[in-house]
């Protein structure tokens, strides 16, 4: 009888607070729906970016498809039109971009504010943001301008092309997935590349009564590969974003090439880590759940291969797209070996650009790298750094901070002249202590899997090695971007 009086009682008070709570919504909306002036609802909502239902404000993700709505947040931030400063004035404070970091300490060792940064987990943190005045001596410090200086409520500010929540830019029929639109998480770009061929899959079904092609079970049959062109999509990059969104391509039954200038991958194949985060499984189009457990590129790059093996997708390596313009209806691709027509164009060209390779025997393996992240992962290894710029010289300068490695700095030239003075003066420290050995007036000969061979001034070098970094510049995608008309902005990404 007790048990039953509790549960009378609890009943009573639930059903007390859900009246209440629902007279409250109808009171809400019957103020939103009066005259001007009228109070605005407690509960704002906004369309997803992906479904088009109603999301409330503040909310993660959407309740209807369940997109994160984190992928959208460059998309949906705003374009700066100032004259570069910040919109919004007041106490400035350190931003640290993590994906820039490599956790060379350097900030931390230059703040006047002892304490105010720290690493933590091989990178800088903003330990005590208090203390932070403005000095932005660790922005001046920072070598891979991984630090910036914000106010108010601003973020940061950074440089992307003009792309909308549907991936397009201000070319119609342009669209731009994957780390180049400002997003470089894997994840983020597996998702993104399924996103856009959703999209595309709509607008066609919309304008031209597109219809896949069924077998007799109804099931979608993959376009034939020697369909006449135009293609309904051509995708330009196969890394994560473009595999995806090849993979959702195929499975979609659209008409699609995909091209890549180098290896299948070789966004992945270039990652400098040996160790990434994917704390999460995803799922990729026609494969399935895709989870790397020791997070390792290594293992990642077997995965891709074993996709491309298994899912028939079809990729053509060692061409890449030189123009893009528009003819009529469609868009006339141009590589170095052919032309391709094409309604639509998605690129998954990465953000860093082409880095200029060595072109030596071996420069294919793993361990070889065109950019460094996580200086701190690095102990007790043997590493080259080849290059003689300040990017070089501050990636040598970051693992052998500590005598944490064996460094070796090969340099073609016999004088550094393109050095900030205090990349000069640090590099001259290091030197001088041991913990890098400069070899100029040299040149790579060839990679093997324990060792590097170089040139030396005329003379054989055998060095061993676990790992080289080829830090010799690239070739900006900004330009080519231009070229295709895409603006390129600087957006505010707010708090």
């Amino acid at each position: 009888m007790e048990t039953f009086i509790s549960f009378l009682i609890a009943s009573a008070v639930t059903l007390f607070f859900v009246r209440r709570y629902l007279k409250t919504l109808t009171a809400n909306k019957r103020a939103g729906s009066g005259p001007a002036g009228a109070p605005v609802p407690l509960l704002q909502t906004s369309p997803c970016p992906r479904c088009g239902k109603p999301v409330l404000s503040g909310a993660s993700f959407c309740g209807s498809c369940g997109a994160a709505l984190a992928m959208w947040n460059v998309h949906r931030a705003a374009v700066q039109v100032s004259n570069g400063e910040p919109a919004e004035k007041g106490k400035p404070r350190p931003v640290i971009n993590a994906s820039l970091c490599i956790g060379c300490g350097s900030c931390v060792d230059v703040c006047p504010e002892t304490g105010t940064l720290a690493l933590s987990a091989g990178k800088a943190i903003l330990a005590y943001p208090e203390r932070c005045i403005g000095h932005a001596q660790c922005v001046t410090a920072c070598p891979t301008s991984a630090i910036t200086l914000a106010f108010g409520n601003v973020l940061q500010t950074i440089r992307v092309p003009n792309v909308n929540e549907n991936f397009e830019t201000n070319v119609p029929g342009v669209f731009i997935v994957g780390e180049l639109g400002g997003m470089g998480l894997i994840k983020s770009a597996i998702n993104e590349g399924k996103l856009v061929i959703d999209r595309l899959r709509q607008r066609l079904s919309a304008s031209s009564g597109w219809n896949p092609q069924r077998d007799e079970h109804g099931a979608i049959v993959p376009c034939p590969e020697d369909q006449a062109e135009p293609y309904d999509v051509l995708i330009a990059g196969a890394g994560p974003a473009g595999l995806s969104a090849s993979l959702a391509a195929h499975q979609s039954g659209l008409h699609y090439l995909t091209l890549d200038q180098g290896e299948v991958a070789s966004t992945i194949r270039n990652y400098p880590r040996h160790k990434f985060l994917m704390a999460e499984p995803i799922e990729m189009p026609l494969y399935g759940t895709l989870y790397i457990g020791d997070g390792t590129k290594e293992t990642l790059l077997t995965v891709w291969e074993s996709i491309l093996a298994n899912t028939g997708v079809r990729v053509r390596t060692g061409e890449g797209v030189k123009t893009i313009r528009r003819d009529r209806e469609v868009f006339v691709v141009e590589t170095a070996q052919a032309s391709y027509a094409a309604r639509n164009v998605v690129l998954a060209l990465g953000k860093r650009g082409t880095p200029r390779r060595l072109n030596v025997p071996g420069e294919e393996l793993a361990k070889v790298a065109y950019r460094l992240i996580e200086a701190e992962t690095y102990s007790g290894r043997d590493i080259l750094i080849v290059g003689g710029g300040d990017a070089a010289v501050e990636a040598a300068l970051a693992v052998s901070k500590g005598g944490r490695n064996r460094v070796t700095l090969s340099y073609r030239g016999e004088e550094f002249k393109r050095l900030r003075e205090r990349n000069q003066r640090q590099l001259q420290e290091a030197e001088a202590q041991g913990r890098i050995q400069v070899v100029r007036k040299s040149q790579v000969l060839s990679v093997h899997a324990d060792s590097v061979v170089l040139d030396h001034d005329g003379r054989t070098l055998d060095l061993p090695n676990d790992f080289v970094f080829v830090l010799i510049g690239g070739v900006s995608p900004e330009e080519f971007l231009r070229k295709t008309g895409v603006e390129i902005v600087e957006k505010v990404i707010s708090a």
